[in-house]
């Protein structure tokens, strides 16, 4: 990736805001296409039904990462490429880049198979803390990821630009949609030592429990399950919202950052 397409990438990643909106689903197993240079993992995932969700299955998902600051765990976030990583802006805003260790390659919060400290953090310069406008800031490592490892992989990035964004709802409403973080369990509850997995859907900007959350519907969405039950929580921030495409890649179309509290209605 060159640096200088930073700022389109910025732009076109969507913020998510998580309003949860009882779905029940069967077990779905994704085999993803394992020549690909992104978008998919050791592991096919599996998924049957973060809160109402379940632990996620080792070498599932390899981009997956957590934040540190002195052992003490702060965020999710996503590789994009082997020296950058996305996350939520919320979550770094106020922190220096050499105080921030990620960890990758395992499902641990506490642990990876590679382990590296961040260099340079650039948040979106449109970035809002009140309304979570663009709530999204990339990460630069100090020293790149070893890609080989096999718990350790990158993310697709979306293939859409402003005019889409612009005009079209994306991805459209009802798009199965999946979210990882090592949130908390349960509204105030205790975060978890492995990463979980929770299966969604995306919701039509103009649903009456997810407009009102909405400032700026062409960077921001809603994603949950009608009756909730199912949701993101607390910790959650800056993991990934993904979908699975007609290419069998995994794809980011956008970032956990607030909603109303885990699994409400």
């Amino acid at each position: 990736m060159k640096i200088t397409q930073n700022g389109d990438l910025l732009k076109i990643l969507l913020v998510i805001l998580f309003n949860l909106i009882r779905i029940t689903y069967q077990t779905t197993t994704y085999s993803c296409n394992a020549t690909a240079s992104c978008g998919c993992s050791t592991n096919s995932a599996t998924l049957s039904r973060i809160v109402g969700g379940e632990a996620a299955t080792p070498a599932t998902w390899g981009w997956a990462v957590s934040l540190n600051i002195a052992n003490t765990y702060l965020c999710g976030g996503s590789i994009i490429s082997a020296s950058w990583v996305i996350t939520a802006a919320h979550c770094v805003n106020s922190q220096t880049a050499s105080s921030i260790t990620i960890y990758a390659g395992s499902n641990s919060r506490w642990t990876g198979t590679q382990s590296r400290v961040v260099s340079k953090i650039i948040v979106h310069p449109s970035y809002n803390s009140d309304t979570y406008v663009y709530d999204i800031a990339l990460l630069q490592l100090q020293t790149p990821l070893d890609m080989t490892d096999r718990y350790v992989s990158q993310i697709c990035l979306p293939s859409v630009n402003s005019t889409i964004l612009s005009t079209t709802e994306w991805p459209a409403a009802n798009t199965t949609v999946v979210a990882v973080g090592w949130g908390t369990l349960s509204e105030g509850g205790s975060l978890p030592t492995n990463l979980q997995q929770v299966t969604l859907q995306t919701i039509s900007r103009q649903d009456s429990t997810c407009s009102p959350l909405i400032n700026d519907w062409h960077v921001q969405l809603c994603a949950g399950v009608s009756g909730g039950g199912k949701d993101t929580c607390q910790g959650d921030s800056g993991g990934p919202l993904m979908m699975f495409s007609s290419s069998s890649q995994w794809v980011l179309v956008g970032l956990t950052s607030n909603g109303l509290g885990c699994a409400e209605a």
